[in-house]
């Protein structure tokens, strides 16, 4: 609905009352000045005839007819008024404007009929004869109590009329200047009254829009000013408020956005209120298309959406942990913690779950008991294979050379497996100690070097398959690195390309420039391959992606995880890329030094 000003519903009503004011007195003194004419002209016509009734009436009481004509007609000329007289039946005898014997009874009009009955009365009609309005007073000729006749007097009304019209048309000028001054009197009085309350709306206006400073200006009547101090008041009011809720959201703001924590708040209807970057991270949204929406619809998580239902339906806060796989098909896992809030009128009216990524702890906690599963596995084959051979020996075995030689053969093999196994697990563990404690000694070196002392290393392992081993590698090419540490990566890589090689196969050791000031060193092999869904755990401790396989073909199982940690020692990375039935490759990437285009080929 819209709404008028106060001066459009003070102005137009004070000068429609003043208007109808002015019309109703110029209506009622037009109405009464006519009135007034009227009576003032019908008793001058009354006055008119008793002047000449004595004439008349001796013209009447003689019959003398052509003197009565002669006396009308000279009497209505001098007096400007028509003269009629009749007989008391209506008959016209003399008329001062017509012929008798021309007019018709008389007998009948109202002003004949007063006059028999004794009481003159003005008559204001249309007269047929003349064709105007006439003013007919009629006054009865009594002599020695008869009546003889009527005397009637008679004006026309025009002139009447033509006075009337100029006295009307000086007060509708008259009621028009005033009607303008009243106008302009009653819009100042508008003004005074409104202008106030306009400027009490546009200083609503202004502290509506945060403007406290510009105060109301206290002036005018004391209930202006009563009202303007008031809305200064409730201004410094709303400021102070203002500011000290300002101060208080952008201080919870600050801490609801650094919160490393996803913190979200839902109403009661589980439409998400807010949320803070951390937690739109966390569930990989964006957090405009969270704001608004039912939080299962926005984030289409069943296990989500049930532990906020249960917060808001619970008086305590409660706790647990949620499975959520994100759009990009990853899993996820959340600890969440969930309070529900009240309003005012202690109402549930929302609830805030506070939520931990702990994918991260879930998986440390899944690969350290693998770990600890694989170590115990590969620690107990050979222990029991020791300590079975062992007693054997003892039950009898040892009086059997050739049986003892073979156990106690075993058993050193064994014992040589359980110490490599220690040997690799001490190693990894210096790596992590060194890498933590920032020890490495990194020093300029050429990458070939590293790379030649490792396939000498594997030269005996690689002739008994009957292995070639290529080195593809720019001789000048040098990066800063531990060089016993590159050698040991390079060496257990070349030592798995052998083992997953076919005899008589070929392994590929290549080194070269990469963008981004990088140079990669390859390790090749086209043997059996691994099936994609090992590659992510590849660099696992203790994983196989063929078990059984891989403890015929032997190896502690840490190998790559030894690779794995020496290349992020050198800060460097570390990647695969399998074909089953093709071969593997592996790849280092380490920054390099400096470049030359010296290509060395063994």
């Amino acid at each position: 609905m819209r709404h008028k000003r106060l001066i459009w519903q003070l102005y137009p009503s004070q000068l429609l009352i003043t208007i109808i004011a002015l019309l109703v007195a110029a209506g009622y003194g037009a109405y009464s000045l006519r009135a007034f004419q009227l009576a003032q002209t019908g008793a001058g016509l009354e006055a008119r005839a008793r002047l000449t009734q004595e004439n008349v009436l001796a013209l009447v009481a003689r019959n003398d007819l052509r003197a009565l004509q002669g006396f009308c007609t000279t009497a209505g000329k001098n007096s400007g008024t028509r003269l009629t007289v009749t007989s008391p039946d209506g008959t016209v005898l003399a008329d001062s404007d017509e012929d008798p014997a021309r007019m018709e009874n008389h007998g009948d009009r109202p002003e004949i009929l007063a006059a028999l009955a004794g009481r003159p009365t003005p008559s204001l009609r249309f007269s047929h004869t003349l064709q105007e309005n006439m003013m007919y007073v009629a006054t009865p000729l009594i002599q020695d109590g008869k009546t003889k006749g009527v005397l009637r007097t008679a004006l026309p009304v025009t002139f009447i009329n033509n006075a009337l019209r100029e006295i009307f048309l000086k007060i509708a000028w008259g009621c028009l200047i005033v009607a303008l001054i009243v106008a302009m009197v009653a819009w100042f009085i508008s003004q005074r009254i409104s202008r106030p309350l306009e400027e009490m709306r546009l200083g609503a206006e202004r502290f509506a829009n945060g403007a406290f400073t510009n105060k109301l200006r206290e002036e005018g009547a004391e209930e202006v000013v009563s009202l303007a101090r008031a809305m200064n008041a409730m201004a410094d009011q709303l400021d102070a408020r203002i500011k000290t809720i300002a101060r208080q959201h952008s201080q919870l703001q600050a801490v609801f956005s650094s919160m490393v924590e996803g913190v979200i708040t839902v109403d009661i209807d589980e439409r998400i209120l807010d949320i803070n970057q951390a937690g739109a991270n966390l569930l990989n949204i964006p957090p405009e298309k969270l704001r608004g929406k039912n939080a299962l619809v926005a984030i289409r998580n069943l296990p989500l959406q049930h532990f906020i239902s249960q917060t808001l339906a619970s008086a305590t806060p409660i706790e647990g942990e949620i499975d959520l796989t994100d759009r990009g098909g990853q899993e996820k896992y959340f600890y969440a913690h969930g309070t529900r809030f009240q309003d005012a009128s202690d109402m549930t009216s929302g609830a805030i779950i506070v939520i931990n990524d702990v994918t991260n702890l879930r998986r440390l906690e899944n690969m350290r008991r693998d770990f600890v599963a694989n170590v115990s596995h590969e620690l107990k084959t050979p222990i029991t294979s020791i300590e079975g051979f062992a007693e054997t020996l003892l039950d009898g075995a040892l009086e059997s050379p050739e049986d003892a030689r073979r156990f106690v053969e075993i058993i050193a093999k064994q014992s040589k497996r359980l110490h490599a196994i220690i040997e690799d697990l001490l190693a990894l563990s210096r790596l992590e100690q060194d890498k933590e404690q920032s020890e490495l000694i990194l020093a300029g070196e050429k990458i070939i070097n590293p790379l030649r002392r490792s396939i000498e290393n594997c030269g005996l392992k690689a002739a008994e398959k009957k292995i070639s081993i290529e080195l593809t590698a720019e001789d000048g090419l040098t990066a800063r690195l531990n060089s016993p540490l590159l050698e040991q990566a390079v060496t257990n890589l070349i030592v798995n390309a052998i083992k997953y090689s076919d005899e008589g196969g070929r392994v590929l050791v290549r080194a070269g420039e990469r963008p981004e000031e990088t140079i990669a060193i390859e390790v090749q092999d086209f043997g059996t391959g691994v099936a994609p869904q090992h590659l992510p755990r590849l660099f696992e401790r203790f994983y196989r992606s063929d078990a059984a396989r891989n403890r015929k073909l032997g190896g502690t199982g840490l190998g790559l995880a030894i690779v794995k940690h020496i290349v992020q020692a050198h800060g460097g990375e570390v990647g695969v890329t399998s074909e089953a039935g093709k071969g593997t490759t592996f790849t280092i990437l380490l920054h390099k030094e400096k470049h030359h285009e010296n290509t060395n080929k063994t």
